[in-house]
């Protein structure tokens, strides 16, 4: 590979190091991360492009930047693989401040991108989404129902959908009536998101950012997934650390009434549901099955904490409610 690396971008490189799931190497003062990119089309590339040079240009160097080929190409073919060439800059691992102020100077930042973006944009588009993934999942769990299986997956999840079914519908009629009732200010314009944004997305690439892990929405999309994975995870002080995270982010950028509802939709999506039970019969190896057969028991434990959180969500983090105009559900009152 470091051969190819020579051949495609007269690079010396001594070895190969490890950045989370990537491969890397350093020249002088700068870091390099090799990305494999698969099928990956022209226009999601030329997107991703134009977004880290924007925020390079802003002044935000924990962007890492796109590097032509000698031929002046963004993408190169290593042992039979797309690859894309990120660079990036040493100062990274000295950095302080804590993760919500730094995603919501990220978020302020990229609100000001002057340039329409399609292929990444999901700004507008989750009711759209969700319902299609809740269509294709009712269709399979009916199927499912009419086979009579004896698979303990299988029963699990031929009881339990009908309860998930009806909180995604639920999150689907929140977002609508957010839309209807509510107002977008300045602070919903859409940014740079991360596609899943949790503690260890930035924390693995040593806060390097890559665009490859970039959509282009609305800012309560990253909060409300990495509360989402902080609820999963419960780890020590969990529902302290959301509220401490949140704080820091509110005081660089605040969500709206409409931002903080579409965060709390975002967050009452059975997300984690939807993909354990997709990726168990996906997958033909045995050992993930029992990983995600595991997973949906304990989601399944976890049912009535899970409405515990969402139902004291606003209060929790002091939201005035009434004064924002903010609507209860009913079901979890």
């Amino acid at each position: 590979m470091i051969h190819h690396i020579y051949e495609h971008y007269h690079m010396h490189v001594k070895e190969l190091i490890p950045l989370g799931p990537y491969k890397s190497f350093w020249i002088r003062n700068k870091i390099y991360v090799l990305v494999p990119i698969g099928e990956m089309e022209e226009e999601v590339l030329v997107e991703m492009k134009k977004l880290s040079d924007y925020m390079n240009q802003q002044g935000d160097i924990t962007v890492a930047t796109f590097v032509p080929t000698i031929h002046g190409y963004y993408v190169s073919e290593i042992e039979e693989q797309n690859y894309c060439l990120l660079k990036g800059m040493r100062t990274l691992e000295r950095h302080a401040m804590s993760l919500g102020s730094e995603l919501s100077i990220f978020h302020k930042r990229g609100a000001f991108f002057p340039e329409e973006i399609e292929q990444l944009s999901r700004i507008g588009e989750w009711k759209a989404l969700w319902e299609k993934r809740l269509d294709q999942l009712e269709k399979f769990w009916q199927s499912q129902v009419m086979n009579h299986p004896s698979d303990v997956f299988d029963q699990l999840f031929i009881e339990s959908f009908p309860y998930y079914l009806g909180v995604a519908e639920n999150a689907i009629q929140y977002v609508v009536d957010t839309e209807m009732d509510d107002t977008p200010q300045l602070t919903d314009a859409a940014t740079i998101c991360q596609e899943r944004f949790t503690p260890l997305l930035w924390h693995q690439t040593k806060r390097l950012k890559l665009p490859f892990d970039w959509v282009y929405d609305h800012p309560s999309r990253d909060i409300a997934e990495w509360i989402r994975h902080m609820t999963i995870e419960k780890k020590k002080d969990w529902e302290q650390t959301i509220v401490q995270f949140v704080t820091d982010y509110e005081r660089n950028y605040s969500l709206s009434s409409f931002g903080w509802r579409l965060l709390f939709a975002r967050l009452l999506f059975p997300l984690h549901y939807f993909e354990t039970v997709e990726r168990y019969y996906q997958t033909g190896n045995e050992e993930q099955k029992s990983i995600y057969r595991d997973r949906l028991e304990a989601i399944l434990h976890d049912v009535n904490r899970s409405e515990q959180f969402m139902k004291h969500f606003y209060g929790s983090l002091r939201l005035p409610v009434d004064k924002l105009g903010i609507r209860k559900l009913d079901w979890l009152s």
